[in-house]
């Protein structure tokens, strides 16, 4: 088959972005001018299959068996072969590590990429060693898929530009993520059976969306990100405009449908179907004084995990009052209430309420195109992101 080529003012990527459960696709044009905006010309997304029990090697088989179909749409779409790959993983494909780099010498150096790219190679070498005396087989110890890093302090101070300026200590705040071997080995191999030989690339999910906030919402400096998936619920903490933590927890919108199933004795189709029908108040009254008391469980069991979650944080954390959602449309208007509901949760903030904004997509479209297909708020995050890096 003979493909197009995209043209040398601009790039042709193609990214994916691979949840816990769905994996989207779409082919984005990044222009070479920074002040135009990604173009996203085609999209497409698949979703994994829910299973009533979790197992990682079948799961990671849904995935990339829903990974295939993903890009198998992208490839009929017949606009061409992308120029990159870009692939951001969520939860549970990847991990993330924040990590404090510290350098302190007694008399002044220049702060320059040379001190920059040390400092990285150091830190990165010592992180994947502690990984191989951790996990000792070759395909489960996990790679580095990305490093940014979030915030630098030269004598103390935070600079903004510090490449060039001299300065006795440093100070960087940086993200580390990781994902295993097996599966960077196995997305890779299901995109080059239909992409061949072109460049593959990983990031997380967490700092794309971390990105896309911060160049949409200029005015926030401290906030919560909250990405609720299928299997698992991420957690980003950003504190003056650092990305300070980034956690998790196995708690999504499959864990709901599998404890609706349970506690009904229902089949899993059949707790969707409960759940749409209560969410738009048809639910018969009989039905509905039996189902509300197993969802407002659910809920509580949900707004305990995210509260074990932080209190594994090495110190005691006042969060932010401020929330940024990403999460299916479906199960969105439920966990919002949620969060917003669940004391334990709003013990934790300083007004004990949340301020939640639900990222749906249009907020962005003054800095990410749609050509074709909806407002998929995930790839519009990644194409923003992509947009930055090239």
């Amino acid at each position: 088959m003979g493909f197009i080529f995209s043209s040398k003012k601009e790039k042709l990527v193609a990214i994916f972005d691979i949840g816990s459960g769905s994996v989207g696709g779409a082919l984005v044009k990044i222009p070479n001018n920074k002040n135009s905006l990604p173009s996203i010309i085609t999209s497409a997304r698949t979703d994994i299959v829910n299973r009533k029990d979790v197992d990682f090697t079948l799961f990671l088989n849904d995935m990339i068996l829903a990974l295939g179909f993903t890009v198998r749409s992208l490839l009929q779409s017949k606009l061409g072969a992308p120029d990159e790959v870009h692939c951001v993983l969520a939860s549970p494909w990847y991990l993330s590590e924040t990590r404090m780099i510290r350098m302190n010498k007694e008399h002044s150096f220049v702060f320059s990429n040379k001190t920059v790219d040390e400092l990285l190679k150091k830190e990165i070498e010592n992180l994947t060693n502690n990984y191989k005396n951790k996990y000792g087989n070759v395909d489960s110890t996990p790679l580095v898929i990305e490093h940014p890093i979030v915030s630098v302090s030269l004598n103390g101070y935070h600079i903004d530009d510090p490449i060039g300026k001299k300065t006795r200590s440093v100070e960087m705040n940086m993200i580390i993520s990781l994902s295993p071997k097996i599966c960077i080995d196995k997305i890779s191999e299901a995109i080059s059976k239909v992409f061949h030989h072109i460049t593959i690339s990983f990031s997380s999910f967490m700092v794309s969306s971390y990105i896309a906030v911060r160049e949409k919402y200029i005015t926030n400096d401290s906030y919560l990100l909250i990405d609720i998936g299928g299997e698992v619920t991420d957690i980003g903490i950003i504190y003056k405009g650092i990305l300070k933590e980034s956690l998790s927890f196995p708690f999504g919108k499959k864990t709901l449908f599998r404890e609706i199933s349970k506690k009904l004795k229902v089949e899993l189709r059949d707790s969707y179907e409960k759940f749409n029908l209560y969410n738009k108040g048809v639910l018969v009254d009989k039905e509905k004084d039996k189902f509300a008391p197993i969802l407002e469980s659910i809920g509580n069991s949900w707004g305990q995990s995210f509260g074990d979650c932080l209190n594994n944080l090495p110190r005691i954390l006042t969060l932010p009052g401020t929330v940024f959602l990403t999460i299916d449309d479906d199960i969105k208007e439920w966990f919002v209430k949620v969060i917003k509901d669940e004391d334990h949760i709003k013990s934790m903030t300083v007004n004990n309420t949340f301020n939640i904004i639900s990222l749906d997509g249009p907020e962005f479209l003054h800095i990410c195109d749609i050509k074709s297909g909806a407002c998929d708020p995930f790839l519009m995050i990644e194409a923003i992101n992509v947009m930055k890096k090239i």
